[in-house]
């Protein structure tokens, strides 16, 4: 076998990384953090928050007609650009790169820019400085979306969904019955309508909002000791057994049997957990839309307006009449928040159900899930001695020619 020339050349490299990035987690890849390459990859998402933020909110005044905002839309997409540009070049940093790159300073133009502009058309310090707050809230999202993959961990986990529907059916097929006593009891209870009745849109996001924490919580505490036990546990013989089938397995014969791994930083184990929780959250998701989705039809059948009314003690918010078997039936918004609630609650339970430590409950799904965090680090593994035994075959003729000229001077 040729052992000349570099075990990770750059085009194997960037398969490899790919791969990573792919699967959602560019943390793996090597220097990903760097600020260059942030930098680069937030520049247009960060173009495109500024540009529709000025469209819908910072560029335009309610009050206004619609040449005017039009006008105060492009006096603001305009004066953001030529002033970051400005300041680039009176800070004599190049107004334009290939590269680009973004220091604190900037960051903050470019939320001060827009907040600037919003105080002007409104008139109003405070909305300059909640358009200013909002333009780096932003900003700060996109970075932390570009830092730990989001956007393809989401791509990767929703890829994954439509191979794991018939074991999330299994598994709620086994617990359904359970389930729908529980929900059906409560479905007919007066007093979860009479909450449904009082809460806003805003409080039963909040409520679902705390489910999903609660459920994200529970996954990455049962993660962060599978990940542990993972690394202790990882061996030259675990790398061999699933690096097969991935851009690394041409290396495993050059890079050699690796015991020693280096330890995962704080930022990929968060992006290791990040993988497991977004696919069990979207899992669970999905298995309480299923569930909101059948109280709705349950609802519907079972419990006419006039019942809701008697329950709440007041006319329910009417969104939809239609006739159905003979009558006359409506889908309120009572309807939609007490569904929306019971099925979040059979969310969170399908969570713990399927991350539970049990063999014989943990579901499938959840397994593949860590059996997959397994072949990352196998993969990391190999990639990273791979860098290693380069970068020391690169340092090599260095050494050599150091050592030639100090036996020289000595001669």
């Amino acid at each position: 076998m040729e052992q000349s020339g570099a075990i990770l050349d750059a085009e194997k490299r960037l398969a490899v990384e790919r791969w990573f990035v792919r699967r959602g987690v560019p943390q793996l890849v090597e220097g990903y953090e760097s600020e260059t390459r942030l930098d680069t990859r937030a520049a247009p998402l960060i173009v495109a928050w500024l540009v529709i933020g000025t469209v819908l909110f910072w560029g335009v005044n309610p009050a206004w007609s619609l040449a005017a905002n039009a006008a105060g839309v492009a006096a603001t997409l305009v004066a953001i650009p030529a002033v970051f540009i400005a300041v680039r070049a009176l800070r004599r940093r190049p107004p334009v790169a290939r590269t680009v790159t973004f220091d604190p300073y900037e960051i903050v133009l470019l939320g001060l820019a827009p907040g600037i502009a919003a105080g002007l058309i409104d008139g109003s310090v405070r909305e300059a400085i909640v358009a200013f707050l909002n333009a780096l809230l932003g900003i700060g999202i996109i970075y932390v979306v570009i830092l730990f993959g989001v956007i393809e961990l989401g791509i990767w986990a929703l890829g994954r969904l439509r191979s794991q529907l018939a074991g999330i059916a299994g598994l709620v097929a086994t617990t359904l019955p359970v389930l729908l006593i529980l929900v059906a009891f409560l479905l007919f209870a007066a007093e979860i309508w009479e909450a449904g009745h009082a809460l806003g849109g805003w409080e039963l996001l909040a409520v679902i909002g705390l489910l999903v924490v609660i459920g994200a919580l529970l996954v990455v505490t049962t993660f962060r000791a599978e990940l542990t036990r993972m690394q202790v546990s990882l061996d030259w013989t675990d790398v061999l057994r699933h690096v097969p089938g991935t851009p690394v397995e041409p290396l495993v014969a050059r890079v050699g049997p690796v015991d020693e791994h280096p330890p995962l930083s704080w930022l990929e184990r968060i992006n290791l957990a990040a993988l497991v929780l977004v696919n069990q959250l979207i899992q669970s998701a999905f298995v309480a839309l299923v569930i909101t989705g059948f109280l709705v039809v349950l609802g519907l059948l079972a419990i006419p307006a006039e019942v809701q009314e008697r329950w709440i003690g007041e006319p329910v918010q009417t969104l939809v009449r239609f006739g159905l078997l003979g009558e006359e039936r409506r889908l309120s918004g009572e309807l939609l928040t007490v569904s929306a609630l019971l099925g979040g609650i059979v969310g969170l339970y399908f969570t713990g159900l399927a991350i539970t430590d049990a063999a014989t409950q943990r579901s499938a799904e959840f397994r593949r899930a860590v059996s997959d965090v397994r072949q990352l680090l196998a993969v990391r593994a190999v990639y990273l001695a791979a860098l290693a035994a380069d970068a020391q075959h690169q340092q090599a003729p260095a050494r050599a020619d150091e050592a030639v000229a100090v036996a020289g001077e000595r001669g």
